[in-house]
């Protein structure tokens, strides 16, 4: 990932605080790790209350945290974006206690914009590929 554009601390945190309103994603424990011009960083720390009957992480909660990355990219203060199509393939599972979510924005247009994003594990297993289309409200 070209990690261009990275914010510095102030900003990062100012990014955080318009995210703590985002209550599902807090609730569901999305946090923002790193952000930059197009692209994101973002962790889940992973509870019993994230994985499924074999003890794996449901794929929801994966779904969740791409979809929170994506966010991270596509919103700001006065610009928002909402999701118009979230496309999942799951490749692998973990019992880590930590995920991550690197999402990298592709293309960004007039009225929508396509992230990819790369779900891995605290030891940078592939778990799943997620392409969101964005739709521009804003």
């Amino acid at each position: 990932m070209n990690k261009t554009g990275k914010l510095d601390d102030k900003e990062l945190e100012e990014l955080r605080k318009f995210f703590d309103n985002d209550h599902f994603a807090m609730n569901a424990g999305c946090r923002i790790d790193e952000a930059g011009s197009g692209w994101s960083v973002c962790s889940m720390e992973v509870t019993d209350a994230h994985r499924n009957a074999f003890g794996m992480i449901m794929g929801g909660a994966m779904v969740t945290l791409a979809d929170f990355a994506a966010a991270v990219i596509g919103n700001r203060p006065g610009k928002y974006t909402t999701a118009n199509s979230v496309t999942t393939t799951f490749v692998g599972n973990t019992k880590s206690d930590k995920i991550f979510a690197n999402a990298v924005l592709k293309r960004d247009g007039r009225s929508t914009n396509y992230i990819e994003v790369e779900i891995t594990d605290d030891k940078g297993k592939q778990l799943a590929f997620v392409t969101v289309l964005g739709f521009h409200l804003s």
